[in-house]
């Protein structure tokens, strides 16, 4: 409820701001307007005017091209800040200290105009329309469009919008502001990525995660490069627009693109800092010690008749001590730290008509939660464009990052399970390794803090490089050819001695991991553009060729001779020596088309055909087809269109199309080999056997989706946004079958089953109040998906062992139902239903047979029914806030916390209200010391809970030094900032945030960020 209040109450607040404009507010919202001819009017001249104040007083009205007044539109004296906006007639009136003066006119939509006063008091003045929006440019397959012009879904995201919200990934700041886009983080860890889904899962076996490509070459979820490097992000969602990338782009694409160099002869210094302390978010407690001993003696008052034992009887000797001086320890204390963030990028740009070039570099640490939990990364960035002559281009990218991370084990499990009625140190200080007298199993949560016990460091280096060549064949005629390597080499070493929570007081262990990926694309392009009249052409023919390598070499071992070698005296390992290694090859081909026709910029057709053939699909399957079509009518520019003053743009679209995946391991259709160990005599012996059977029928999982959308603008864009409803499913879903065991297979790979998505996205921006003293806008986002899968293999309507119910999500928990604890008055029914008592766990009869059995059993939705994201955007004279509300609702989610509760205390548990005869509550079950550790009656039921959040996410106020003084200082630019992130977030959760997923490892953390933003 507190959420639903919370939209009501800004959706409220924004259209009553807009109800200003009709009733001719001086702080009436600005939008943009349409693309239509305009003329200026000559300045009408009047007689001066001066007050009794000795101030200078000017009147006038604003009008558009079609002489239809505008309100709103700010009128500022060049140089100040004194200015007003004009009423909802075009009226307005200023006053000045003498008629001296320069007046601009401002308007989102029109061009800006700067009027000379001349001692005037009367200025008319007409704006003219800014066509530079319609104009726009974006980001497609293979190329660029005029965004009037785009038939597909796609969202464009700018600079602006990646920088004003600090990030270590700069994909995480999409979050919430594109419609369809669902991100989550998946960890509070440094370096940790985040989870990309685009318009729901499709498949069962592969990943759903969207293509990412930086400058047209794939890379990958986790973006390494600083966000001030970067110009623009496309989000490709409907397949009209993701068609073109065939089988790589059926869950959607994200195009970035980085900046390029200047070519005005100028160079361009910009430094971009910032420094972050943080700390744990909402994260629950476990019980103290009076709460555990408590808990203790309520589960053996269980067992003992409804009669409380004496402490003696049931705390050992130390333990009793402990209790009765109150040595207790708060393990998340010792456990948590606060974390501290720095990020340093600088970027220098700059050229000639010839040549242009960027370089950039970034430092950035992170030292998180844990103590020597540390992420370090250092990147840096040249591009270089030089152009040859007319005909001949050519240019260079290369990025290249280096991270070094020190990378800790999970404590926590360890710290929320061990007894709170325990002591971390000896009298000298020293740690105790088993703190809870006559616990064995339970270890100190800080072991691996101690020195030299304890490495697990990774060492990550890429080089993400491109090259091009175009050339100018004949007007309108061009020739692009792209060759992009992704080299990166990974190591991970560890060692873990025997005192740590790895092994617990067993031998020590250690190993290395080393891979090697070599990655490469060439793609060559003929683009093609005609204009003849009304009528515009343009035409795309490609090539594409996709390598991947993937070599690994593992090694480890256990009980090292030596700590001090950490990882680099493997060979001194006396047990369990083990080595492997692996490699990994694939190729895609690919041939594609696109044409697009426009006729008289109002009706556009576009066209695609893409053909991918894959190395791991078999020999006759190797090839898919992915077709494509889309349309759009730009219905603003219609002559009955003309005169209209509600709609300033309107334009309908529509698209059809086919994508494919070829989800399966490499060498899947060839079948498989396992080895197998054997004596001979006194000698070790291998052999190897079929463990995969081969399946030379494999082919492509396809994709089709229907996409209806309209992008619209109201009241001079004032009111402008786009809505889309798609409908997707995907077919001959590559699935396990299961063969009888007589074949000597457990199963075999098909193209079985089928997924639909549906759903419907809205995206909405209001120019709420735009006068001189303040600017506010708000931009909406809201998605809704339905996802289900329609069928599985052979008729099943079920797959118990994976989750996938037909009707269903693709991603569901399966269980019993808890609806309560069973009560005292209720023994005859609890007895009758399968045994039970008052105080257990009370489960829902789902088939009505009088007992709870296997058919009781239902799913949990782990996918949301909605997203949306709500960003307020205020300037005001040199300050400018920004407030971005994001919510994720309708998913269910595994709370650990909950299923921590351990009603045998035998280790601590989760502070929650349980039942015992004096209360008789419906949220836990009864302590019971004859339960085990982790397996009481219907334990996983208490972990299903409804995930729904919604949080403030980002809070930025932001100082932008006027410009009289960063010329004095030699700064061309210079903006100082704080930031407030995951300070508030609203759920039925306590003390928990739940993007988190229900895991309480590496909690996420609410954090305060200082920067500043400076060109030079």
């Amino acid at each position: 409820m507190q959420m639903l209040k919370l939209l009501q109450t800004t959706s409220a607040f924004c259209l009553l701001a807009l109800s200003g404009y009709a009733q001719g507010s001086d702080t009436a919202p600005v939008l943009l307007a349409r693309n239509t001819a305009a003329t200026a009017d000559p300045l009408a001249s009047k007689p001066r005017t001066l007050n009794n104040l000795g101030v200078f007083a000017i009147t006038g009205k604003v009008i558009d091209d079609t002489n239809q007044p505008i309100p709103g539109v700010s009128i500022v004296l060049k140089g100040t800040t004194t200015g007003t906006s004009s009423a909802a007639d075009g009226s307005y009136k200023l006053t000045i200290p003498d008629g001296n003066g320069t007046l601009v006119y401002s308007f989102v939509g029109y061009k800006s105009q700067e009027v000379a006063v001349s001692n005037r008091s009367v200025i008319d003045i007409r704006l003219e329309t800014d066509t530079k929006a319609l104009q726009e440019v974006v980001v497609v397959g293979y190329g660029t469009m005029k965004k009037s012009d785009v038939t597909g879904a796609i969202t464009s995201v700018k600079t602006k919008e990646l920088l004003a919200i600090p990030s270590t990934n700069a994909l995480r700041s999409l979050q919430g502001k594109v419609a369809g886009l669902d991100i989550t983080q998946n960890s509070g860890q440094p370096g940790s990525s985040v989870s990309i889904v685009l318009r729901g899962n499709r498949s069962l076996r592969a990943d759903n995660q969207p293509l990412v490509l930086v400058d047209g070459i794939q890379y990958g979820s986790f973006v390494d490069i600083n966000p001030t490097d970067i110009e623009s992000v496309e989000v490709l969602k409907d397949i009209a627009s993701t068609a073109i990338y065939g089988t790589r782009g059926a869950n959607g694409v994200i195009i970035i693109t980085t900046k390029k160099g200047s070519t005005g002869g100028r160079s361009t210094l910009s430094f971009n800092a910032y420094v972050s302390s943080y700390q744990k978010g909402k994260y629950p407690r476990m019980m103290n010690g009076d709460e555990y001993a408590q808990l203790k003696r309520e589960a053996y008052r269980t067992t003992n008749g409804d009669v409380y034992r004496a402490d003696k009887d049931i705390f050992q000797v130390t333990e009793l001590d402990y209790l009765q001086n109150r040595q207790f320890e708060d393990w998340q204390r010792y456990v948590f730290h606060n974390g501290l963030l720095q990020n340093y990028e600088v970027n220098l740009t700059g050229g000639n008509e010839k040549t242009a070039f960027s370089v950039s570099g970034g430092y950035q640490r992170d030292r998180g939660l844990l103590l020597d939990d540390v992420f370090r990364r250092v990147n840096g960035k040249v591009s270089v464009d030089h152009k040859i002559s007319s005909r001949f281009k050519v240019g260079v990218n290369a990025i290249y990052t280096f991270k070094n991370q020190d990378k800790r084990d999970n404590p926590l499990n360890m710290a929320n399970k061990i007894l709170p009625i325990a002591k971390a140190f000896d009298d000298n200080g020293k740690l105790n390794i088993y703190p809870a007298p006559g616990y064995s199993a339970q270890f100190n949560p800080l072991a691996d803090e101690q020195p030299g016990v304890f490495v697990n460091n990774i060492v990550d280096k890429r080089l993400f490089s491109s090259a091009y060549l175009d050339v100018n064949l004949y007007e309108g005629l061009l020739f692009k050819s792209t060759i992009g390597l992704d080299i990166r080499d990974y190591r991970n070493g560890y060692y873990r001695g025997h005192n740590t929570l790895a092994n617990v007081g067993r031998n020590s262990t250690s190993g290395v991991n080393l891979n090697n990926t070599f990655n490469y694309t060439w793609e060559n392009t003929l683009n093609y553009n005609k204009t003849v009249g009304n009528h515009s052409l343009q035409g795309l023919l490609g090539t594409s060729t996709l390598g991947t390598n993937y070599e690994e070499f593992t090694t480890a071992g256990n009980n090292q001779a030596s700590p001090i070698t950490g990882f680099y005296d493997l060979n001194s390992n006396t047990a369990s020596k083990a080595i492997a290694s692996r490699l990994r090859q694939t190729r895609i081909a690919s041939f594609f088309g696109r044409v697009n026709y426009k006729f008289m910029d109002r009706y556009s057709l576009q066209a695609s055909l893409r053909t991918d053939g894959s190395s791991v699909l078999a020999q006759g399957h190797k090839w898919g087809y992915f077709p494509s079509v889309s349309a759009a009518w730009r219905v603003v520019e219609e002559p009955f269109m003309q005169n209209s003053n509600l709609f300033s743009d309107l334009k309908v679209r529509a698209s059809w199309g086919k994508s494919g995946n070829s989800a399966i391991d490499p060498y899947a259709t060839l079948g498989g080999l396992s080895l197998s160990a054997y004596a001979f005599g006194t000698t070790a012996a291998y052999g190897y056997w079929p463990s995969v059977i081969p399946n030379p029928n494999l082919t492509w999982e396809t994709t089709a989706t229907y996409n209806a959308g309209i992008d619209f603008g109201l009241l001079n864009n004032r009111i402008a946004g786009s809505l889309d409803m798609y409908l997707s499913r995907t077919t001959d879903l590559l699935l396990p079958s299961l063969l009888p065991p007589a074949t000597g297979y457990t199963e075999v790979m098909e193209n079985i089953g089928q997924t639909q998505n549906k759903g419907v996205e809205l995206t909405l921006t209001t120019q709420n109040i735009a006068s001189p003293a303040l600017k506010w806008s708000t931009d909406w986002t809201v998605s809704l998906n339905r996802e289900k899968i329609v069928a599985l293999n052979n008729g099943v309507t079920r797959n118990e062992a994976n989750s996938w119910f037909v009707g269903s999500p693709t991603r569901v928990f399966y269980d019993y139902k808890k609806i309560g604890i069973w009560q005292l008055g209720e023994e005859e029914a609890a007895k009758a239903m399968g045994g039970y008592k008052p105080g257990d766990v009370k489960v829902a009869d789902l088939n009505g047979n009088g007992k709870i059995d296997p058919g009781d059993r239902t799913t949990f939705s782990r996918v949301p029914k909605f997203t949306f994201g709500v960003n307020n955007s205020f300037e005001f004279q040199n300050f400018d806030l920004s407030v971005f509300v994001y919510g994720r609702m309708g998913q269910f989610l595994n709370y650990e916390y909950n299923t921590a509760y351990k009603p045998s205390a035998l280790e601590n548990a989760s502070n929650v209200d349980y039942w015992t005869p004096e209360n008789p509550t419906n949220a836990f079950p009864r302590p019971n010391s004859s339960y085990s550790t982790n397996n009481y009656l219907f334990q996983s039921t208490l972990g299903y809970v409804d995930g729904s959040f919604l949080k403030i996410r980002d809070i930025s106020l932001g100082y932008n030094l006027p410009k009289a003084l960063s010329s004095k200082i030699g700064v061309g630019k210079l903006r100082v900032y704080g930031t407030a992130q995951n300070q508030f977030v609203f759920s039925n959760l306590k003390d928990y945030d739940p993007e988190r997923g229900g895991d309480l490892s590496f909690p996420l953390y609410k954090q305060l960020i200082f920067g500043v933003n400076a060109s030079f």
